[in-house]
């Protein structure tokens, strides 16, 4: 990078203040270069030195152990060849053939003892055996007619030439690190003086220009890291020429943050409205939600869930006693949150118009009811589904939105239990164990589906003991374990069936300890909603069943 001058303003050199390693128009005090080989040098010399030590060291230990193994098979040869001549105590034969082995190059010293350890013949120097450049071997003779064992012989091997070997091999080594530090160490001075050394010093050459007011840049800049920092120094050699302009984005970026301030107080103060909007609408949302008590002259237990995933939820329930009948209904919204709560709002006014009349409608026509009226009120029928609704609002601007909904009733004179269900099922646990009636697998509203059409009406006679329970999709389909899965239907009824000897409060609240240890870290997915009933049975139930309503009730 070369620095040209753009504009020479004159003006006396500013003082450079003292300490540390500045410059002051001269050379650096410690280089960069010299820093980097001091720290790396070591380095490569310490890894260069374990390589070629440790090829020295297999070497060696190659060598030993070629050295040793001839030495086994000379005094191998020598035991078979003097085995017969040592069973006759033929000196003449095998005392010349364990002196052949002196003609070895390494060889220091060898003896042969009998069967007793008694030294029979010895040549060579025998303080070899106490040295420790030595190798030494021995095996047993055994007379292969006989088949015994009629002495032993030993044999010392010096190390001499393997020592001298390894010597010569380690200063090698040594001298072979000496060459590869020292070329590391020329390469990496070089490529450092060229790449990193010298645009440095140019780029501090025109920062010392720029300090006195002297508007230069870099010219040629790279595009590595060192080429960055001079594009860089160019931009700011650019703001620092204009001062106006550094005091104008000053200026705009202070502007910049006092809005932002502003925004993020506009904006925390918004949040504070609608979430105070949102706790407000819950209260709207619990008010509407009805008093478990009111059926609490035909129940002899009664117990209600209703937590939604946020402040506000898609959940609902309703409860209603009227000339004999009592009805629970539970339905699961699309949704949850605010868009939830509106649809319940939805349900809630759809439901007061189905139940204003005398009696109490079947569950079917409650539900195919508020399936139509939901339908009319978000302006799902509308005629042209194809091109969009008659006010000029597109397909997908319209509302697709619906809800599950089970229905009982409960005749207060003959013990029997109605029900009928979209898209939600009714749990029974009592003394036989476990059932459920199932709902149609539709549901109501939703502009994309067809109508639930009829709907079956399950007809169940309340026996001692019974206890029913309706939930939404909420509770089963929290997602947990190894692997993840959903709790799923089945493991709450068995859940509700393990604590059932609990009353309908502690079975709900065992219930929701289970699925919190069940999901673990994972997060709730939906609303929760469940409704818990043992309905109170007439007299004349009591007597087919063989019971009393005290017992019943104990």
């Amino acid at each position: 990078m070369q620095p040209v001058e753009r504009r020479n303003v004159a003006a006396p050199a500013a003082p450079v203040p003292s300490g540390g390693d500045a410059v002051n128009g001269g050379r650096p005090a410690r280089s960069l270069a010299g820093k980097l080989f001091r720290r790396t040098l070591p380095v490569v010399v310490l890894v260069l030195l374990l390589i070629q030590g440790g090829i020295a060291w297999i070497t060696w230990t190659d060598q030993r152990n070629a050295l040793t193994h001839r030495a086994q098979i000379m005094v191998e040869l020598t035991a078979r060849a003097i085995a017969t001549p040592i069973w006759y105590l033929d000196r003449t034969v095998f005392e010349p053939q364990v002196q052949a082995l002196a003609t070895d190059d390494g060889f220091r010293y060898a003896r042969v003892f009998d069967e007793l350890g008694k030294v029979l013949f010895q040549t060579g120097d025998a303080a070899a055996l106490n040295a420790t450049d030595t190798i030494v071997v021995s095996r047993d003779i055994v007379e292969p007619k006989a088949d015994l064992t009629v002495g032993r012989i030993e044999l010392v091997i010096g190390t001499d030439e393997l020592n001298r070997t390894a010597a010569l091999l380690a200063m090698t080594a040594l001298l072979a690190v000496l060459v590869l530090a020292a070329a590391l160490s020329i390469t990496v001075q070089i490529v450092m003086r060229r790449l990193v050394v010298k645009p440095l010093a140019r780029m501090l050459a025109a920062m010392r220009q720029v300090e006195r007011k002297s508007w230069v840049q870099l010219d040629d800049v790279g595009d590595d890291e060192l080429g960055q920092a001079g594009a860089a120094f160019n931009r700011m050699v650019d703001g620092l020429r204009s001062g106006d302009d550094a005091k104008r984005l000053l200026a705009a970026l202070q502007r910049a943050q006092s809005e932002l301030v502003d925004k993020n107080q506009a904006l925390e103060a918004a949040n504070h409205q609608v979430m105070e909007s949102i706790r407000y609408a819950r209260r709207i949302q619990e008010g509407i939600l009805p008093d478990a008590t009111v059926l609490a002259p035909v129940m002899n237990e009664m117990a209600v869930l209703w937590e939604p995933l946020d402040l506000v939820g898609g959940d609902y329930c309703w409860m209603e006693r009227r000339d004999g009948q009592a009805l629970v209904l539970v339905a699961d919204c699309t949704g949850h949150g605010v868009p939830g709560a509106f649809m319940t709002m939805v349900v809630a006014s759809a439901l007061r118009r189905i139940l204003d009349r005398p009696i109490f409608p079947q569950p079917d026509v409650i539900l195919t009811e508020l399936d139509r009226i939901v339908r009319h009120r978000l302006r799902q029928d509308a005629p042209d589904l194809a091109t969009g609704a008659d006010d000029g609002r597109a397909p997908w601007d319209m509302s697709d939105d619906g809800l599950d909904a089970g229905v009982c009733i409960y005749d207060e004179a003959t013990g029997l239990l109605y029900f009928a269900g979209a898209g939600l099922s009714l749990t029974v646990i009592g003394p036989d164990g476990v059932m459920s009636h199932t709902g149609v697998r539709r549901s109501l509203g939703y502009r994309t589906l067809p109508p639930p059409g009829s709907v079956p009406v399950h007809c169940h006679q309340v026996l001692p003991g019974e206890r029913f329970y309706l939930w939404t999709d909420g509770v089963s389909d929290h997602v947990g374990g190894r692997p993840k899965r959903i709790f799923g239907r089945r493991r709450v009824a068995a859940t509700l069936a393990r604590l059932a000897h609990l009353s309908l409060e502690d079975q709900i609240q065992g219930l929701c300890a289970d699925l919190d240890r069940y999901r673990g870290a994972e997060a709730r997915r939906d609303d929760m909603t469940m409704v818990a009933f043992q309905p109170r049975l007439p007299d004349d139930v009591h007597s087919r069943a063989g019971t009393s309503p005290d017992a019943v009730t104990a």
